[in-house]
């Protein structure tokens, strides 16, 4: 079993579409879709946004799955100019950051990933890099943030729930990924609201609403990100295909004896 773990239901929708996962189980508050995704078992959910939502849907997925890898994909934001928009980061370090200062950066490693597990991907249709991907409590908004903080710390990409899963997989000693889909560049900005649509890990449609009324910038700001969205979302959903159907791990090939 390979249990997929995303924020939003924007990025499990597309994945869906490519799965053969129809069957529903309601584990507390949480819908995992079971099924296959490139031939391989997988149980996937739409976990919230934030590392709590994402510690507490990681802890659950190991107690009722026990998966033999547990994937953190989603969307990301670029931190680096190489990096760019419907560009797949694999993580090779899954950074931890705890303090932005604006002249230092305090940060730690939640994972190391230097041998992920192998995969004979085609490239033809996918850039991809290989990287470390740092998790903040927030969105960062601002381009010249997502700039230094690339600069400062190396990262490729930023997101709000890779190092609550990894830190669940590592202290369970289950196997992880970390697959990112770049969905805004290192230097754009993001609308200012950003933040305050999201309550409890939950988009709120009254809050998006609301901003737009007050704003009619924040419409076409969001009428944006939700191409990208939209585009980043297949293409990453594209690449789980790929890479699960190549995908090796001794824990299922010995299940398939």
């Amino acid at each position: 079993m390979i249990a997929i773990l995303v924020a939003v239901k924007q990025e499990l929708k597309p994945i869906l579409a490519r799965a053969d996962a129809r069957h529903i189980v309601r584990q507390q508050h949480l819908d995992f879709y079971e099924g296959t995704l490139g031939g391989k078992p997988v149980a996937l959910l739409a976990l919230g946004i934030g590392k709590e939502c994402a510690r507490i849907a990681a802890e659950m997925t190991i107690r009722c799955y026990r998966p033999d890898l547990i994937i953190s994909a989603g969307f990301g934001g670029g931190l680096l100019p190489e990096v760019r928009e419907g560009d797949i980061v694999i993580g090779t370090e899954v950074l931890d950051l705890s303090e932005d200062m604006g002249s230092e950066v305090c940060f730690r490693s939640s994972y190391a990933l230097p041998h992920p597990p192998s995969m004979a991907i085609n490239t033809d249709g996918f850039h991809i890099h290989h990287g470390k991907i740092i998790t903040a409590d927030d969105m960062v908004l601002k381009a010249a943030t997502k700039s230094r903080l690339g600069k400062m710390t190396g990262a490729l990409t930023v997101d709000m729930e890779t190092s609550a899963v990894a830190a669940v997989a590592r202290a369970r000693q289950t196997e992880f990924m970390a697959i990112r889909c770049i969905t805004d560049n290192d230097h754009e900005d993001l609308p200012a609201e950003f933040n305050d649509f999201f309550v409890l890990g939950q988009l709120q449609p009254s809050r998006v609403m609301a901003a737009c009324v007050h704003s009619p910038r924040v419409l076409g700001q969001l009428a944006r990100l939700g191409y990208r969205a939209k585009t980043s979302g297949a293409n990453l959903a594209r690449f789980l295909e790929e890479a699960l159907s190549t995908l090796h791990l001794p824990a299922l090939a010995a299940r398939d004896l």
